[in-house]
C-alpha cells in the first residue's frame, strides 16, 4: 500500500514537471516571436541618415577597434532635433576578416554609436546600416553596383541587391546592398553592429560608397 502511494506521488510529480517544462518552452517561443516582430517594427519606423564613408576601410588591412566615419549628405529633421548635412556618423570596426583568412569570404562588422553634429554636440545612437551602394555615375547607376554590372545573390539572413528596376541616383540608394559581391545583414549582430560579407572578394569602403543608417537612441532593439 505504501509503495503504491509513493508510486502515485512520483507519477504526479513527473506529470507536473512535464507540464511546467511545456509551459516554459511555449512561453519562450512566444516571447522570441514577439521580440523579433518588435525589432522589425522598430527598424521600419526608425529615421534614416544618408552618408558617405570618410577615408578608406578595407578588410585586407582593417583591425577591430579602428575608427569608422561617414559624413551625412543631407539634413535629417526630427521632432526634437535637426542633424545637418555634413555631420559625422562615427563608430568602430567590431570585427573583421579578410578574404584570405575566410577562405574566400570576407566579413566586416561596423558599430555606429554616435553622431557628431557640426556645432560639436554629440548624439548617442545605435546605428544600423540598412542600405549600401556605390555613388552613381552619369547614367544613375553605380559603376560597381549589381544593377550596373548584372547579377544578384542571396544568403539566408543577408541581402545582396534589392529593388531591381529602381536605379540608384546621386541622392539615394535602394534598401539592401547594391555593391557587387557584398551582402548586408538585415539586423544588428550580438554586439549591436551592422554586418557585411564579401563573397569571393575583400570589402573596400571609401568616399565612393554611400550608406543609409537607421538611427535608434539608446540600446539597439
Amino acid at each position: 500500500m505504501v509503495q503504491r502511494t509513493i508510486y502515485r506521488r512520483n507519477c504526479a510529480s513527473i506529470v507536473s514537471a512535464a507540464l511546467l517544462l511545456a509551459l516554459c518552452t511555449s512561453f519562450s517561443k512566444a516571447h522570441a516571436a514577439v521580440s523579433f516582430q518588435d525589432t522589425a517594427a522598430a527598424q521600419s519606423r526608425a529615421p534614416e541618415l544618408r552618408a558617405k564613408f570618410e577615408g578608406t576601410l578595407n578588410t585586407k588591412s582593417a583591425k577591430a577597434g579602428d575608427r569608422v566615419e561617414a559624413k551625412t549628405v543631407s539634413t535629417l529633421k526630427l521632432a526634437d532635433l535637426e542633424i545637418p548635412k555634413g555631420s559625422k556618423i562615427v563608430g568602430t570596426v567590431a570585427s573583421v576578416q579578410s578574404k584570405d583568412a575566410g577562405h574566400g569570404t570576407s566579413s566586416l562588422a561596423i558599430k555606429f554609436d554616435h553622431v557628431e553634429l557640426k556645432d560639436g554636440a554629440i548624439l548617442r545612437i545605435q546605428g544600423l546600416i540598412v542600405a549600401i551602394g556605390t555613388v552613381s555615375d552619369s547614367d544613375g547607376l553605380g559603376a560597381n553596383s549589381v544593377l550596373a554590372r548584372g547579377g544578384a545573390g542571396s544568403t539566408p539572413g543577408m541581402d545582396a541587391s534589392m529593388e531591381i528596376g529602381h536605379p540608384v541616383n546621386r541622392d539615394d540608394i535602394p534598401p539592401g546592398s547594391t555593391m557587387i559581391g557584398v551582402e548586408l545583414g538585415l539586423h544588428f549582430d550580438s554586439a549591436g553592429a551592422s554586418e557585411l560579407r564579401g563573397v569571393h572578394r575583400d570589402i573596400r569602403l571609401d568616399s565612393g560608397v554611400m550608406i543609409k543608417v537607421a538611427l535608434f537612441r539608446g540600446e539597439a532593439p
